[in-house]
């Protein structure tokens, strides 16, 4: 009895002493206000200059090897970067200064505690250098870090995702960091023979790697070579619900055995689909490159329109892939850009494509019921207006000019309308119906 009431005792002094380092991390690391509130509204020239940011980084890395990658970036195109990551973070602000003597990054992200509404403030610190990077401090809520301690956290950060040595080698990187009034130009060591395909399909490869398993890469294989099957028996043109009837058919085969498995599988469905119709970068991000460049994707149409079918499917890959957040800011970013000069102009039938391809997946993968229930409705023959509304008198083709003057930016209440439109007429659809939960 005493052994028991010992160990009672030593696992409650075990529990205040955990609960003593968490209320001070909290006090030490939790701020009650937020150090950033609201940024401003998105809109074309905000992903004009998140665009101008890409660009500067895509030219640099074109350069031949044995060239210095040199980034520039100016205080507009860092925002913009800001902003747009805001938008799929929910409750992230950031915004970044810069002068002649340096860069300073604010950021605050909300954190529920214990029913009260705090904020993880954090400002880092960097200063021009002609040799590694030189942070000067990052400060969290009250805790001040010196900039060597920040700089060896992060190597040591990278060290632990991709190997001993690597955080060193990603620092010795950087050769110099320069700044002028409003503009930071960074110029980093090129890795011996990488270019920016190969860039990019490292990054692609990390990220597939980490967030899916062999399981599901065999299950996407499966669901890939029946629907490039159904593909080769057509003659010409087919509809995107033919695809995803034969696909949720076979889903709900082969979770008849295990209904727990439905959500698993028709994720692992609508993933072979994407690789099937999706450009080489989402080919890989799901699981690899099936179709070299060059060779066209079968003609797939949503509506009679194969541009419908993209934003449906590219919609619906990006949810699965990342969440919704993401996805709808990735459709509304790409009209804004198509409503820059030289741009199809902002559509908002697009953009009901966009949302249906998000609203599809979420059904499709929300839970074990809906799963189901999803596999059920593809068990009678569909067509295409079950599973996509009317776009009947919903402008397209929209420049910016004339966007502008219409909604002003995504964030008004005159587009929100327009985004309400698209949700009701989704929602008068049975399949739309289905609860999630």
């Amino acid at each position: 009895m005493k052994a028991v009431h010992h160990l009672f005792r030593q696992l409650l002094t075990l529990l205040l002493v955990l609960l003593t380092i968490l209320c001070f991390a909290g006090w030490l690391l939790l701020d009650p206000v937020p150090l950033l509130t609201l940024s401003g509204q998105m809109n074309a020239d905000t992903v004009r200059h998140s665009k101008q940011l890409l660009n500067n980084l895509n030219q640099s890395i074109k350069k031949p090897d044995g060239s210095p990658w040199v980034i520039a970036a100016n205080a507009d195109e860092l925002n913009s970067a800001f902003h747009l990551a805001s938008r799929t973070l929910p409750g992230f602000q950031g915004r970044a200064e810069v002068t002649a003597s340096g860069l300073t990054s604010l950021m605050t992200v909300p954190v529920r505690l214990l029913g009260q509404q705090y904020y993880l403030n954090a400002t880092v610190q960097i200063s021009p250098s002609s040799g590694p990077l030189q942070i000067d401090k990052v400060k969290i809520g009250m805790l001040t870090l010196p900039g060597g301690a920040a700089l060896t956290l992060v190597g040591s950060a990278a060290d632990q995702m991709w190997g001993a040595g690597t955080g060193a080698e990603l620092l010795a990187m950087v050769r110099s960091v320069q700044f002028e009034e409003n503009e930071v130009k960074v110029e980093l060591n090129k890795p011996s023979g990488w270019n920016l395909q190969k860039l990019k399909e490292s990054g692609l490869s990390v990220y597939r790697d980490l967030f899916s398993s062999p399981q599901q890469r065999a299950d996407i294989e499966f669901y890939y070579q029946i629907a490039l099957e159904h593909a080769g028996r057509q003659q010409g043109s087919a509809s995107l619900v033919s695809y995803l009837q034969i696909l949720f058919q076979q889903a709900a085969i082969r979770s008849a055995a295990d209904p727990s498995v439905a959500t698993r599988e028709n994720q692992s469905a609508l993933l072979a689909l994407a690789q099937l119709l999706g450009g080489q970068n989402l080919q890989l991000l799901v699981n690899e490159v099936k179709r070299p460049s060059g060779v066209k994707a079968p003609r797939v149409t949503l509506a009679r329109r194969p541009d419908l079918q993209q934003h449906f499917i590219y919609s619906a890959a990006i949810h699965l892939l990342t969440s919704h957040n993401v996805s709808n800011t990735v459709g509304e970013a790409k009209e804004l850009l198509d409503s820059i000069k030289g741009g199809s102009g902002f559509s908002f039938v697009d953009l009901l494509a966009d949302r249906a391809g998000v609203r599809f997946a979420r059904l499709a993968t929300a839970s074990t019921a809906s799963a189901i229930a999803v596999q059920q409705f593809f068990q009678q023959q569909r067509d295409e207006t079950e599973i996509f509304p009317s776009k009947a008198r919903l402008p397209e083709g929209l420049s910016q000019q004339l966007f502008e003057q219409r909604y002003q930016s995504v964030d008004s209440a005159v587009y929100r309308q327009m985004v309400q439109e698209i949700d009701r007429r989704l929602s008068a659809l049975p399949l739309y119906q289905i609860k999630t939960e």
